[in-house]
């Protein structure tokens, strides 16, 4: 079964949805937010869910454009849900203006989950009251580790290519090694520029040696990549927030990706896939 989790312009919220064979995906609760946020800024952006330890599903979400905090709860059954609280990742480092689009994966061989997210930061300055604009293309790809999600490591730079770059997704590969998808932050919000679309690399262990960058692999303007396995191949989704709507690609390797239709929410934005092989009771209407 496959779960994706969103949220939408109108309701910056939890939204789910479900698909047991990964083609067409049903909104829970007739397309409303399953979960409103409570802490911070009252926001829940980018929202992603997990499964962390002792198997409970763990949600991570963006606190807002310019909160240094990401919100975190968990869930047995994405239903109910634990009080949220705010993950101060970036609060101690000086000059951090944002934390955005946080995830996490899992290192086997150790069992330690990397929390992973995007952040500008302006060493040796407050950036408080600056231009947001003027910033955004300052992005990094930031990281901290954890093992029970109490206590975390500090905060540290993940993948810098020399550029601006967001929304990074992780996808462990079956052979061993991880596949990661992220946004090439450079250019303009228009559908003219050069970038702001997905790139590929894989690392053997979390922090690199990187290999190659693979891309583009979607077309512009697209970020939000989320990437999911069915049957022998990964599918992609990519959210094209200019236009209001959702693209997909597929691969059998992980370089060479073509497009392929799939059936999903109106309205979504930023959403992530979570596989799960017990269909969690969720609600449909």
């Amino acid at each position: 079964m496959y779960v994706v989790s969103y949220f939408t312009d109108a309701e910056e919220a939890l939204h789910l949805a479900y698909s047991h064979d990964g083609h067409e995906f049903v909104p829970v609760n007739g397309g409303r937010p399953v979960l409103r946020g409570t802490v911070g800024t009252g926001r829940l952006r980018d929202p992603f869910i997990g499964v962390g330890p002792e198997g409970l599903f763990h949600l991570l979400a963006t606190d807002g454009w310019t909160s240094p905090y990401i919100v975190h709860a968990t869930s047995a059954d994405l239903l109910t849900w634990s009080d949220q609280e705010l993950l101060p990742v970036m609060a101690e480092v000086d000059g951090a203006h944002n934390a955005w689009a946080p995830e996490f994966f899992r290192e086997p061989a150790t069992g330690v989950h990397h929390l992973i997210w995007s952040s500008v930061v302006e060493a040796g300055s407050s950036a408080e009251g600056r231009d947001f604009e003027h910033h955004t293309q300052n992005h990094r790809i930031w990281h901290c580790t954890t093992e029970d999600f109490r206590t975390f490591s500090a905060p540290d730079i993940f993948f810098d290519p020399g550029h601006s770059v967001i929304d990074a997704t992780v996808r462990e590969l079956e052979g061993g090694g991880f596949l990661m998808a992220y946004k090439d932050e450079r250019g303009t919000n228009d559908l003219a520029t050069a970038h702001k679309d997905i790139h590929l690399t894989t690392f053997d262990t979390p922090g690199g040696p990187w290999t190659s960058s693979v891309g583009p692999v979607t077309p512009s303007v697209v970020e939000g990549p989320s990437i999911f396995r069915r049957g022998d191949e990964m599918v992609m989704i990519f959210d094209h927030f200019l236009e209001g709507r959702y693209g997909a690609a597929r691969s059998k390797d992980g370089v060479d990706w073509e497009p392929v239709p799939l059936a999903l929410p109106p309205g979504m934005r930023h959403a992530s896939v979570l596989e799960t092989p017990l269909p969690p009771a969720l609600p449909t209407r």
